[in-house]
């Protein structure tokens, strides 16, 4: 069944957390990002298609989009220069992003291993229940970015084809655009498939991780809850399980200092182009004269809103849950207990105090507040071009 890993709950096949990444890792192997050991048979035919891949991604594309604007920016028309200074925005940032994912990428099975150990805590079925609902979440979310991302590489062929140029102007030194346009068109886009999967797998990434982070902290805070509920156990038992929640936030917090510095480092490029390619979307749009490209603009435009505002909105919840975590610490049962055991609290609520924070480039928050506050600078190359007066000078040019 190709989509079973976003089912519903069966008794008998619980998804566990690494199986929140069934989806991704799938992408992550189509673009050679996963290395075998050499010990698989045919290892070398992945080694191949790896270096195929990181050619035409990291090579192809910047020389093409390079020489493009040196050989046809003459020959530009308004339409054919947004789109092309547009691409290069989106394409470098990828490309950067993908740069560091890969020297990073060990961070990857650390924090899957971080997973299990979690998952080993979760003993009763509505936990486990809650857990595969989390990882179905986290497919289906791999899912909906596949529709979004390769709707747009659809939208952009059909019009390409429907116009008669190719869709991202990528210079090809092989085939001639005006000679064998289709065979151009079709380099060009299963050229730009790699990139655009590429982005994918960065935009993802973010949101998978942190959710399974997040479902974990709430089981954690259920747990919290239940602590000195039983009167049947003693004093020790009590103690022994707030010891166990104590290592089970710690676990949580080493996974998310796991990401982190992966995480703050694609998201601080993600963030400051955003609001670059939300302007040229929004300025494009103006000189567009077909209702397809217009609509292409549009899918683009949703795109582009997708590589930041899901991410920070997981953060946004994950600052909540960590706020609800103490606040569920210090309601808990433990007026009463015994020295050690309030000890022992108190330490632990001064630690959760310390909120799981993901910041961009450690400069400034992954939140709401400044997706929009980046967002804003769309609004700031929007207003700079209409002051200048540049959309109808360009079309007397």
């Amino acid at each position: 069944m190709i989509f079973k890993y976003i089912q519903e709950p069966v008794l008998g096949s619980l998804f566990r957390s690494r199986d929140s990444l069934i989806y991704l890792n799938r992408s992550i192997d189509q673009m050679g990002w996963r290395l075998p050991p050499r010990t698989k048979p045919y290892w070398w035919l992945y080694y191949i298609w790896t270096l195929v891949v990181l050619v035409l991604v990291f090579i192809f594309i910047p020389y093409g989009l390079i020489m493009t604007g040196i050989k046809e920016f003459k020959n530009f028309t308004t339409t054919d220069l947004f789109t092309y200074v547009q691409v290069p925005v989106n394409t470098n940032a990828s490309i950067l992003k993908g740069i560091i994912v890969l020297f990073m990428r060990r961070r990857f099975s650390t924090a899957q291993k971080m997973m299990d150990a979690m998952d080993i805590r979760c003993t009763k079925m509505e936990e486990k229940v809650q857990v595969h609902r989390a990882a179905a979440l986290c497919n289906r979310v791999v899912v909906i970015y596949h529709c979004i991302y390769f709707g747009y590489l659809s939208m952009a062929l059909t019009g390409a084809l429907v116009i008669g140029k190719t869709p991202f102007c990528l210079y090809n030194p092989l085939v001639n655009p005006d000679d064998h346009f289709y065979l151009a068109t079709a380099i060009e886009s299963v050229t730009m498939a790699g990139i655009i999967l590429a982005n994918l797998i960065l935009d993802v990434y973010p949101i998978i991780y942190v959710v399974v982070l997040r479902i974990h902290m709430e089981l954690l805070s259920e747990r919290i809850k239940k602590l000195r509920t039983d009167v049947e156990k003693g004093d020790d038992q009590h103690y022994a399980e707030l010891v166990e929640c104590v290592k089970d936030h710690k676990l949580i917090v080493e996974y998310g200092n796991t990401l982190r510095p992966m995480i703050s480092a694609t998201m601080f490029i993600q963030l400051l182009s955003v609001g670059l390619l939300l302007g040229l979307a929004a300025v494009s749009m103006q000189f567009y004269n077909t209702v397809m490209e217009r609509v292409v603009s549009g899918v683009y435009t949703i795109a582009i809103l997708s590589q930041t505002f899901p991410f920070c909105y997981v953060c946004e919840q994950l600052s909540s849950d960590c706020e609800s975590l103490t606040n569920t610490l210090f309601h808990s049962q433990w007026i009463g207990a015994e020295r050690r055991y309030r000890t022992t609290m108190l330490y632990f609520i001064h630690n959760a105090q310390q909120s799981i924070l993901f910041t961009a480039g450690g400069i400034f928050p992954i939140c709401l507040n400044t997706n929009i506050k980046m967002a804003k600078f769309a609004f700031s190359v929007v207003t700079i071009v209409n002051e200048m007066d540049l959309a109808e000078k360009l079309r007397r040019e």
